[in-house]
């Protein structure tokens, strides 16, 4: 498929207290498309209490075929997303995504995208399913290796001229 129309409305810069999430959509309001033959997708910037509709991509319509490389324009749109849901997925696509670092999600055929986003952030603040909790544990790792050791902190802000 050709990506026939996309749409960033926000140049934000990846934090990493938030996560992308895309939802194969034909409405714009619900999940209700198989990922392979999706006409468009809703990316959204997620975090536990807000979200944010940052993109909006639209494929050209073209005819099924058994051809997986239609999933590359796809696959290079979603890059930079932690999950995709949607309503149905092929095995070739599972194993794209999944070497991309996204999570692809089932949804039930018509659910509203705020309530996946809704059960999302829920899911975020008291069981995060294992992606999210891999991406928040990567997060953590990373502001602790940005740290300066206690030593360090205390011999800068000398250096800088604190006193006791």
């Amino acid at each position: 498929m050709k990506l026939e129309r996309h749409l960033k409305l926000s140049a934000a810069d990846v934090n990493p207290s938030q996560i992308r999430v895309a939802f194969a959509t034909r409405d714009r309001k619900h999940v209700d498309q198989h990922f392979g033959s999706a006409c468009s997708f809703m990316i959204y910037s997620i975090t536990t209490h807000s979200y944010e509709l940052i993109e909006v991509a639209e494929f050209a319509e073209t005819e099924q075929d058994k051809n997986h490389s239609k999933l590359l324009t796809k696959l290079e749109l979603l890059e930079g997303c932690h999950a995709v849901y949607s309503n149905a997925i092929g095995s070739a696509a599972v194993r794209q995504l999944l070497s991309l670092g996204i999570q692809p999600i089932r949804s039930i055929p018509g659910t509203a995208i705020g309530r996946e986003i809704g059960q999302l952030q829920q899911a975020w603040e008291t069981d995060p399913p294992i992606w999210l909790a891999k991406h928040l544990q990567q997060h953590l790792q990373q502001h602790l290796q940005q740290q300066p050791q206690s030593a360090d902190r205390f011999a800068a802000m000398e250096d800088e001229g604190w006193q006791e």
